[in-house]
């Protein structure tokens, strides 16, 4: 199915944080986002450009702001030589086939259009396209995106579907599968799990996964983040009902709070360095000491883009899981810019939890 996302209006395209929410929004919707265009409330080519867009995408999602609303609004009843009416206060043509307070849907030509008006400060009205198409999205610990594809191809004629899948980090592939109306998407899954016993995640978001396992278990988890400065709790924190299973975390970023916060040995600091295995060790010994959560997660590394050496060049982490149990660490050596190290120490982190305690119980 081709599906488009127009940003229109300047404002809305150079406020990040509302692309951000809007963004995520859409992908609640549809599993992934769609081909994106920014285009300007002035841009005398809109009525044409719309018109082609109409003819080449099934799904056309339109956030804009007031004005390119009015004005999009106008030009879509041109198109379909209808009038303008006012429907929960929001001018809209009188053929919107859906509609809620400042969104309508539109067929034209069989191409649903969903004309949203957005402001940068309030909730985002909502989004009623719907994606026909029947597909559901989890995670394969452990097997790389291309032996994936080489085991799961045969299924797909089996089952009838279609799949897409993406390399998340070592050792954690991403993969959705779609079907039409005679694809048997569970089936296909319960063939995969039995295929890949005790590697499967069954959802698109392994944060969510693990807080809903900690949630059921009565478990709780804490951090000590050094490189990624809080990265996982944030990405814990997103999940509602959370606070039943994460009380707080700690970002110890420098080595004399490393020591004084969660006894870090000084010897070990002076010895090995903030980035070593016996220092992230020791970070999650002592953060699950501090907070007595029932496991830990520690991340110490240099996600550059300066401070590497030809010991420990930039990209080099140390990630560590600890829980009454005992507690493993694992040397990762990662590419990209900052934000890109920081992201995948964090997944990489909840990956090792997951593959050292794969029932969190």
């Amino acid at each position: 199915m081709k599906n488009l996302i127009i940003i229109l209006g300047e404002d809305l395209q150079i406020n990040t944080p509302f692309l951000d929410y809007f963004f995520a929004s859409y992908k609640k919707k549809f599993d992934s986002l769609a081909s994106v265009k920014y285009i300007q409330n002035n841009n005398k080519e809109l009525p044409f450009y719309i018109e082609n867009c109409i003819n080449y995408y099934e799904n056309i999602t339109i956030c804009a702001n007031e004005n390119g609303f009015n004005t999009l609004s106008r030009i879509l009843a041109t198109l379909t030589a209808d009038t303008i009416e006012l429907k929960f206060d929001t001018l809209m043509p009188s053929q919107a086939i859906k509609f809620s307070k400042n969104s309508f849907l539109i067929d034209i030509n069989n191409s649903k259009i969903n004309l949203i008006k957005a402001e940068s400060t309030k909730e985002l009205p909502e989004i009623l396209t719907q994606d026909e198409q029947n597909s559901k999205i989890f995670h394969i610990i452990d097997i790389d995106k291309e032996s994936a594809q080489i085991l799961l191809e045969p299924l797909t004629a089996t089952y009838n579907v279609n799949i897409a899948l993406t390399q998340i980090i070592d050792g954690l592939t991403k993969i959705k599968v779609s079907a039409s109306k005679y694809g048997h998407i569970d089936s296909f899954i319960d063939s995969v799990a039995n295929l890949f016993i005790g590697k499967i995640i069954p959802s698109d978001n392994i944060v969510e996964f693990i807080a809903k396992k900690l949630i059921k278990n009565n478990k709780k988890i804490t951090f000590a983040e050094s490189c990624t400065a809080g990265i996982c709790a944030a990405m814990l924190g997103s999940i509602p009902g959370v606070s039943a299973a994460f009380d707080g975390s700690l970002v110890t970023y420098s080595n004399s709070i490393k020591n004084s916060w969660i006894k870090v040995d000084s010897d070990t600091l002076d010895s090995f360095g903030a980035v070593s295995a016996q220092c992230v060790e020791e970070m999650a010994r002592g953060a699950l000491n501090l907070s007595k959560a029932d496991y830990a997660l520690a991340i110490s590394g240099i996600a550059g883009p300066d401070g590497g050496s030809e010991q420990k060049p930039v990209g080099t982490v140390f990630v560590a899981v600890a829980s009454c149990q005992g507690v493993i660490s694992s040397r990762l050596l990662l590419s990209g810019d900052r934000d890109y190290i920081r992201t995948q120490s964090a997944i990489h982190a909840y990956t090792l939890l997951l593959r050292t305690y794969p029932e969190l119980d």
